[in-house]
């Protein structure tokens, strides 16, 4: 661990006031001149917290690109950056430190592993010659990456100290004092014999520690674009660094190479080049203290980092440069045109869009302008309720600005969302929002938390010692005893609204608690969870991270998970589900076929019309007919059966017939892997449909586009 003491110059001020909104990130001087270390602070035991003030940042990455082509010519540092490809999303963290990389005259590149071709490393690293490695780790997704860090030290000690060395601990400890000797990468002669491991990541928020014991030289807490530059420059020996403030100095991101690569090396990821959405970020950091979130500490952590330093950093949310967005609005033009690409939408991955609604107007009219695609963004109900949410929402429907808004509600009891999640919107502030959205014709995305630690702790525990617990201030408890009557009210708070339309998502998570998160602590403390937790992190639809449940209540929180979007457009969802979940112990896809089609006659629709879609208004002849054209094999009699069961299930939901259609591929796709077509294969279906519609996707199955325009004309 790196033993730098703070040292705080006499004549700075102490600033013990945190950073406001508007308060702005400034460095006249562009970028810094000298290569020298930010002042730094050692928490023992944790971390070193790396205390950038303005004038340690670059703004100005092109003018330090030259800088540094005069004063370091021969500098081109070589990185390869990996991470997951277990998301449908292309990894910005990446390209984002690849555009830091550009701008320090320097190589990246890119892979996106599993643990199925972890293992492609190896390959990948002899043929590009990485001078440092680098790994973006997501909580849950930890386990064969550090395996493969283990066998690559223990590999690389034995070469280059000539020695059969079989023991890990003996093998990072050696490389660690090589790369702090060296300053970097170990060379014999022009070969580069061990590649420096850097781990960053949401995994990093908490479990920094185990990062580095388990091998990476350096670790970075944090963002990291600051810190990358610096190790990359050899200013820092192996050791855990924090990075505590979201500066948003993220230059221009490596979109070009990213795509290159994933197409030489990824399969799975082929999907980025082609896809249709692409993602872009507008800000940085988020001023909300969620409690099950791994950046809910972020606030807690500038307060601990920077108070009394003499340093006042840019405020907690920063937005980026306007003219770096539009740069990156036309790489992904110019790449469409590359590879025969049309994009429909750009996901904004900012935790929070419309923060700055000056920065969202001044943007807006020169992308519509310039680039033309819609964002897809992510707001909280209270930037979307009232005077101030109608006119954020009406500026950007007016420019066709935004193709779909998500909104966490995450659950309909204020008490569980106040207490328990540390979020304060009360629920008629909700369903203002869900109505000013809807009022202007956006398409909504709900999310929700299904499963949350509701119940009264199984374990001694006292709430006064917690962050979070449902226990209020006057000493009331806000306990459940059957947790599904909890994600019950969310599900009745949408409905309720009677504003939530057919092209309109309800999108649940099963908790899973975040190691380190106060939600996380609290569910371990307070006896919901023991054992691991993190590994369960991502499995959102399938399996609960808790570990406190029946079998019965962990298979209806699963039912309730796969089937609330269909329910959640009936006014009497809430009593329709419950019916569903608490009727039946199966809950397989046969059951959910057989209530919908036995609870026609009470089904209370909020929206029966739609003007949107590919075929928006069906009827029961439309789909009963396509089940006859599509499912005409004998072997396909059961599923066909199932299916016109369903046909509420497709009438009441967004462009059912072409929902039908999709679902009808997947099935065949099913059969042709010789696997079962399950309740969860019709959900993901039902998801990616809906998502289509949000991102302006909406498309008809090759294989079905003759019958289905037949439909539309008319047999014309």
């Amino acid at each position: 661990m790196n033993k730098t003491k703070i040292a705080i110059p006499s004549d700075i001020p102490k600033e013990n006031s945190l950073p406001k909104r508007g308060d702005e990130l400034t460095n006249l001087e562009g970028y810094p001149k000298n290569f020298e270390l930010p002042l730094t602070e050692n928490i023992s035991g944790k971390y070193i917290n790396t205390l950038y003030a303005p004038k340690d940042i670059t703004i100005d990455w092109n003018g330090y690109k030259k800088h540094l082509s005069i004063v370091k010519p021969n500098f081109h540092p070589k990185v390869l950056l990996v991470g997951h490809d277990s998301s449908e999303i292309e990894n910005i963290t990446l390209m984002s430190l690849g555009g830091v990389l550009q701008h320090m005259n320097g190589i990246a590149n890119y892979a996106l592993l599993g643990s199925n071709n972890i293992n492609t490393l190896d390959q990948i690293i002899k043929n590009k010659q990485p001078e440092w490695i680098g790994f973006n780790l997501y909580t849950g997704l930890t386990d064969f990456v550090f395996e493969w860090i283990k066998r690559y030290k223990i590999e690389r000690a034995s070469h280059i100290l000539k020695q059969n060395i079989v023991d890990f601990d003996t093998a990072d400890k050696a490389l660690k004092n090589m790369v702090r000797e060296a300053k970097g990468p170990i060379y014999d002669g022009n070969q580069v014999v061990y590649a420096p491991i850097i781990i960053g990541g949401h995994f990093n928020n908490y479990s920094f520690n185990e990062s580095f014991c388990k091998g990476g030289d350096y670790v970075v807490r944090g963002k990291g674009i600051n810190l990358l530059r610096d190790i990359l420059l050899g200013l820092f020996e192996p050791g855990i660094y924090h990075d505590p403030m979201p500066y948003a100095n993220i230059p221009r991101m490596d979109r070009e190479v990213f795509y290159k690569d994933m197409y030489e090396y990824s399969d799975k990821t082929k999907g980025y080049v082609f896809s249709r959405i692409k993602s872009v970020l507008s800000a940085l950091g988020c001023s909300y203290t969620c409690s099950y979130c791994y950046i809910s500490s972020m606030i807690d952590n500038l307060k601990e980092a920077y108070q009394g330093k003499g340093i006042k950093p840019p405020s907690i949310i920063q937005d980026r440069p306007i003219n770096t967005v539009l740069a990156e609005g036309k790489d992904i033009l110019r790449l469409d045109k590359y590879y025969g690409v049309k994009t429909a939408a750009v996901f904004d991955q900012a935790d929070i869009s419309l923060n700055n609604m000056e920065w969202w107007n001044e943007l807006g009219d020169k992308w519509m302008t310039d680039i033309g695609i819609p964002f897809y963004i992510q707001a909280r109900p209270a930037m979307l309720a009232g005077k101030n949410g109608i006119k954020r929402i009406e500026s950007i429907s007016n420019r066709r600005l935004v193709s779909g808004i998500s909104m966490a509600i995450e659950s309909g009891d204020q008490n569980v969302r106040k207490l328990l999640l540390d979020r304060h919107e009360n629920n008629n502030i909700v369903k203002d929002a869900i109505k000013n959205v809807k009022s202007f014709g956006v398409p909504l995305r709900t999310q929700a938390i299904v499963g949350l630690p509701v119940m009264k702790p199984s374990v001694p525990f006292n709430p006064a010692n917690s962050k979070v617990s449902l226990v209020d201030k006057e000493g009331k408890e806000h306990y459940y005893e059957d947790p599904l009557q909890e994600s019950l009210k969310c599900l009745d708070l949408v409905c309720s609204s009677y504003f939530f339309s057919k092209e309109d998502y309800y999108w649940n998570a099963i908790y899973s608690p975040f190691p380190g998160t106060p939600l996380g602590d609290y569910s371990i403390e307070a006896g919901f969870a023991k054992g691991d937790t993190a590994s369960k992190a991502y499995l959102f639809s399938t399996e609960s991270g808790l570990n406190c449940f029946s079998d019965l209540i962990a298979k209806r929180q699963v039912a309730f998970s796969l089937t609330s979007n269909f329910f959640s457009h009936f006014k009497n969802g809430k009593n329709l589900m419950s019916s569903f979940i608490y009727s039946g112990n199966e809950l397989d896809l046969e059951y959910f076929a057989r209530f919908v089609s036995d609870s026609s006659s009470l089904l209370q629709p909020i929206d029966q019309t739609s003007t949107g879609g590919l075929i928006p208004n069906i009827t029961k002849e439309n789909l009963e007919d396509f089940f006859d054209y599509a499912y005409r094999n004998e072997v396909d009699i059961k599923f066909k059966e199932i299916n016109k069961r369903l046909l509420n299930y497709y009438l009441y939901l967004f462009d059912g017939l072409v929902l039908a259609a999709k679902i009808a591929i997947a099935y065949f796709k099913s059969q042709e892997n010789q696997n079962s077509f399950n309740l969860s294969n019709l959900y993901r279906v039902e998801r990616n449909h809906y998502y289509d519609n949000c991102y302006r996707m909406n498309y008809m199955p090759k294989k079905y586009a003759d019958y289905l325009t037949n439909i539309i004309t008319g047999g014309n």
